[in-house]
C-alpha cells in the first residue's frame, strides 16, 4: 500500500521539481469547412492531429505533425449541381475524401505574457489521400427511367500541401497549455468528384485532380516535459 502512495506522490510532484525541457508533445482536433470548388459537393469534415513541438529561443518552437481528416460527399448538393447543368438524373452515390498530413513548421509568437500569447505558424509538407466513390444515377430518358451503376473509384496518392494558422496559447500549469487556432490549408492535386456534363455518361462519373482549400478551427493540449 505504501509503495503504490509513493508512487502516486512521485507521479504527482514530478511535474512540479523536473524543470521544463525544450520539448513538448500534443494532440489537437479540427473542424473543416471546405471553400471554392471544394465546397460545392463536400460539406464539413472533421480531424485531429498529433504533433511533437521543440522549442528554441524565446519566441519561436519548430513543429513536426501528423494528421487525419476526412470530408464526406453533401449528396443533395451534388444533385443540385446536375440540375443546374441541366440533366435528368439523380444521383444515389456514397463518396469520401480523407487525408493524412505529415507537416514540418514553424511558430512564431508575439505580445508574448507569462500565461497567455498569440502567435502565427506556417507548416508545409506532403499528405496521403484516399477518395473513394460508388453508387448508382437513375437517367430519365423520354419518359423512361434507367438505373445504371457508377464506376466505382478508389483512388490513392500522395501530394504536397501548405497550412496557414493563427492562433493562442494559454498556459493552464507550468507543464500544460492550451493551443486554439484558424487555418487555412491548401491542397493541391487533390482528387474528387465532379458531375458529368452529359446524362448518358453518368456511368463514367469520374475524379479530378486540382488544388483545393479549406479553413479548419482546431484546439488541443500540449504538455511540454
Amino acid at each position: 500500500m505504501i509503495k503504490y502512495l509513493l508512487l502516486f506522490l512521485l507521479i504527482l510532484i514530478a511535474p512540479r521539481i523536473i524543470p521544463q525541457s525544450d520539448f513538448a508533445v500534443g494532440i489537437n482536433g479540427n473542424v473543416n469547412f471546405p471553400n471554392g470548388k471544394f465546397t460545392e459537393y463536400f460539406g464539413t469534415g472533421y480531424g485531429g492531429d498529433a504533433h511533437f513541438l521543440y522549442l528554441f529561443g524565446n519566441s519561436s518552437i519548430f513543429s513536426l505533425s501528423v494528421g487525419y481528416n476526412r470530408f464526406g460527399l453533401d449528396t443533395d448538393a451534388f444533385n443540385a449541381k446536375a440540375n443546374e447543368l441541366g440533366l435528368n438524373v439523380k444521383f444515389d452515390v456514397e463518396s469520401s475524401f480523407s487525408t493524412i498530413p505529415i507537416l514540418l513548421g514553424v511558430k512564431w509568437y508575439f505580445l508574448k505574457q507569462k500565461t497567455q500569447s498569440p502567435y502565427i505558424m506556417i507548416e508545409a509538407g506532403f499528405y496521403n489521400y484516399n477518395f473513394t466513390l460508388n453508387g448508382t444515377a437513375e437517367i430519365d430518358t423520354t419518359g423512361n427511367v434507367e438505373t445504371v451503376t457508377l464506376s466505382e473509384i478508389d483512388e490513392k496518392g500522395t501530394e504536397t500541401m501548405l497550412r496557414i494558422s493563427a492562433g493562442y496559447i494559454i498556459f493552464i500549469q507550468k507543464h500544460w497549455f492550451i493551443d486554439a487556432s484558424v487555418n487555412y490549408i491548401v491542397l493541391t492535386d487533390a482528387f474528387t468528384v465532379d458531375v458529368p456534363d452529359d446524362p448518358e455518361d453518368a456511368e463514367e462519373i469520374t475524379g479530378i485532380a486540382q488544388t483545393l482549400n479549406y479553413l479548419s478551427i482546431s484546439a488541443g493540449i500540449n504538455y511540454r516535459f
